[in-house]
Parts: structure tokens; C-alpha cells; sequence
């Protein structure tokens, strides 16, 4: 799966996961998290997107399902977000209405992800089955 556009925008959607998660742990967003919180989850998402980008680059085959295993649960984190601006009204209508953009943005972002990985997932198996049938 050694693709720059596929890392790039895993790398682009764990940049966004960080700025939404540091958001979500400011105290004008109206949530009791404490920073700690924000470090322990923010590491685990860095470690998780790290592991699958270098496997990518190393060119290793499942990278590609683990990568998007990683960036569909943390597009769920997203739609909590989602769930916890217009769930609860501890934040101005403004904050609810940029986290909720914010939010929706790196969905977006995650999705053309997706789009890109199974067009690079076809083009190997179009490769893969053009040397295995001689075309």
C-alpha cells in the first residue's frame, strides 16, 4: 500500500482527530476533561495511526485494513462529538456550530481516505490479476 496520498491523508486526519480531541478538553467547549485525559487518548491515537502509517510505508499488504480500521474508529469519536455539542447545552450555539464543522470537516476528510485506499485497493488487484492471467 505504499501510497503518498493514502498516508498523507491518514496523516491529515490524525492531525484533525488531535485539534478536535484538544478542543473537546478546553473548558469553553463546557466538558469536565482534564488534560490528562486529552494526553492519554491523544498518545493512543498517535501510537495507533503511527504503527499502521509506518506498515503502509513498509509496504505490508493488511496495513491497508488496519489503517482504515484505525480512521473508522476514530471517525466514531467524531460522531460523539457530534452527539455530546448538540446532546448537551454547556456551549454557546457558536462553539457547537464549530466543533460540529470542525467535526464533520474531518469526516470528509476521512472519507476521501477511504475513497482514495479502495482505489488503490483495485488498482493492485487489477495489477495482481493481470500477472496472474497474463493480460
Amino acid at each position: 500500500m505504499k501510497d503518498r496520498n493514502v498516508i498523507a491523508w491518514a496523516i491529515i486526519s490524525l492531525f484533525g482527530f488531535l485539534v478536535i480531541n484538544f478542543l473537546m478538553s478546553r473548558s469553553f467547549v463546557g466538558l469536565a476533561t482534564s488534560m490528562s485525559e486529552f494526553w492519554r487518548s491523544s498518545a493512543l491515537a498517535v501510537g495507533l495511526y503511527v504503527i499502521t502509517i509506518v506498515l503502509a510505508a513498509l509496504d505490508w499488504r493488511p496495513s491497508f485494513y488496519l489503517m482504515g480500521l484505525v480512521i473508522a474508529m476514530y471517525s466514531l469519536s467524531l460522531i460523539s462529538v457530534l452527539i455530546t455539542m448538540w446532546g448537551y447545552n454547556h456551549a454557546s450555539l457558536m462553539v457547537r456550530v464549530l466543533m460540529s464543522v470542525g467535526s464533520i470537516a474531518v469526516m470528509v476528510a476521512n472519507a476521501y481516505w477511504l475513497v482514495l485506499a479502495l482505489r488503490l485497493r483495485k488498482d493492485e488487484r487489477d495489477k495482481r490479476d493481470r500477472k496472474r492471467f497474463g493480460h
